[in-house]
């Protein structure tokens, strides 16, 4: 009886107390990174103004369209209507984000008491502070205002909760304001820097460093508009990776061993996660595809266009019912190494050349600073330079403080087409304009949707079992009735 303290004491006979940095390394890996199988959100690839719904032959009477057609005409009820008619969609990014947030509160909570060096400690802790300012950056992007609506100031606007701790409790997260959730980013992002700066090794792209959490910083400044800690962010980034592809050397389409557009191997990647079927959910690639009005803006110089997407013609519709294929996301295993390549989500240094570009334009218009338009501009040439044909290529020149914002943001669309959520979080900081969907569920209809000007659907709907758990939640507003063809 003496020991029986002891042996009644609980204890999992399954599950592994962590108690070494290593522990909590693959606690990190495991739970809190994303996984390179399942995707987040794979519905958000039919959003924005990159996208078009095709007809032809090879369809037939297989509906291919319509399972995504609910998303694609911005219907308030989206997910589900299309959960009606397949299940291929996940539709609850919240519920995956807050699970990695988890996995990173974790480690934070509990890792100072680990057993092993403190530069590993420091390590993990960076990884797993700028993983968690990543998570709220997207949740707040996807279910609330942008941070610069024109129409409130983000300290009023509903963001969304702060899961700071990994510790139940009964109490019901409510709602942060979109300007108290950034605050936690910014103060996320500094944590991360700080710790990840003390060891600057660079390992493998698919776990986070330093360069990644200023480039990550960079954005996150460039979305709140606060362009001069943009602007130094990148030059860390690029201070220390500036390399770029130079697409004039590839010779052909792209080729995920050796000159992918994005990935692990591809020489700009600083960080690199997830899977490729992110951008690839069922349709895409066979009745939708990239737009008319996306590819209308590459110059007939850009390699892009060469490599990034075929064009199909007309004689091939009864093989193709697209106008367009698109190359850039490839989802396989690099031959003969059962390694693979479908981390396609990447953070390149491309990005940090046109947030740093977009922020220095911004003080030219901003402060007439003829200085930061020249940097500018040294910027965006040296990124085209490396994407256009030397023949077809000459370098952009001073021009007014608009047009060279729009010249800029029309790079950035040609250059980030089909990664993360750029285009329509682009979309949403640039004032919510009004874009069109051409929808073509057969051979002899088209049916025209309009995304209204700030319209209610720029701020996707909470999922409907999220609010059902959490009555602290309000959903956000939606438009009423079904969007009808103009």
């Amino acid at each position: 009886m003496a020991s029986c303290k002891k042996f009644l004491s609980e204890y999992s006979q399954s599950d592994v107390i962590p108690e070494t940095t290593e522990h909590f390394g693959e606690i990190l890996f495991m739970d809190a990174y994303p996984d390179n199988e399942e995707p987040m959100h794979n519905f958000t690839v039919f959003l924005d103004d990159d996208v078009e719904c095709y007809y032809g032959p090879t369809l037939g009477n297989t509906g291919l369209s319509r399972y995504a057609a609910p998303i694609f005409q911005w219907q308030a009820d989206f997910s589900e209507k299309v959960l009606q008619q397949d299940n291929s969609f996940y539709f609850n990014a919240w519920f995956l984000y807050y699970k990695h947030i988890l996995g990173a509160n974790v480690v934070l909570q509990f890792i100072d008491d680990a057993v092993g060096p403190q530069k590993d400690k420091d390590r993990i802790k960076g990884e797993a502070f700028a993983l968690r300012a990543y998570y709220h950056f997207m949740l707040v992007n996807l279910y609330a205002a942008p941070y610069n609506d024109s129409t409130t100031t983000p300290d009023k606007s509903p963001g969304v909760p702060l899961r700071m701790t990994s510790d139940l409790s009964d109490q019901h997260m409510e709602r942060k304001s979109v300007k108290e959730v950034y605050v936690q980013i910014e103060n996320d992002l500094d944590s991360a820097i700080t710790l990840l700066e003390r060891d600057q090794t660079i390992r493998r792209a698919t776990r986070l460093n330093y360069l990644a959490a200023h480039l990550l910083a960079s954005r996150v400044c460039l979305y709140q508009e606060k362009w001069d800690e943009a602007i130094a962010h990148a030059d860390v980034v690029l201070a220390k990776h500036s390399r770029l592809m130079n697409l004039n050397t590839w010779g052909g389409m792209p080729v995920p061993e050796t000159k992918p557009m994005a990935g692990l191997n591809n020489v700009e990647t600083i960080f690199c996660y997830g899977t490729a079927h992110e951008k690839l959910p069922i349709s895409y690639g066979v009745a939708y595809d990239l737009s008319h009005d996306l590819v209308n803006t590459f110059e007939p110089a850009d390699q892009r266009a060469l490599v990034g997407f075929y064009y199909n013609p007309p004689e091939t519709r009864p093989y193709f019912a697209t106008d367009y294929s698109q190359m850039k996301v490839q989802s396989n295993t690099l031959a003969g190494t059962g390694d693979s390549y479908v981390n396609f989500n990447s953070w390149r240094s491309a990005e940090a050349y046109l947030n740093r570009a977009e922020a220095l334009i911004q003080l030219y218009k901003t402060k007439g600073d003829g200085g930061a338009a020249a940097k500018a501009l040294q910027d965006l040439n040296t990124l085209r330079a490396a994407r256009l044909d030397p023949a077809g290529f000459s370098n952009w020149t001073l021009q007014p403080a608009e047009v060279l914002l729009r010249m800029c943001r029309e790079e950035r669309r040609r250059e980030l087409y089909l990664e993360e959520m750029h285009r329509w979080f682009d979309l949403r900081r640039y004032g919510m304009p009004a874009i069109y969907h051409k929808y073509r569920p057969d051979a002899l209809t088209t049916e025209t949707y309009k995304l209204e000007k700030r319209d209610k659907q720029y701020i996707l709907p909470i999922p409907r079992d999220v609010l059902n758990r959490n009555p602290a939640l309000h959903q956000n507003p939606q438009i009423t009735g079904d969007r009808l063809p103009q």
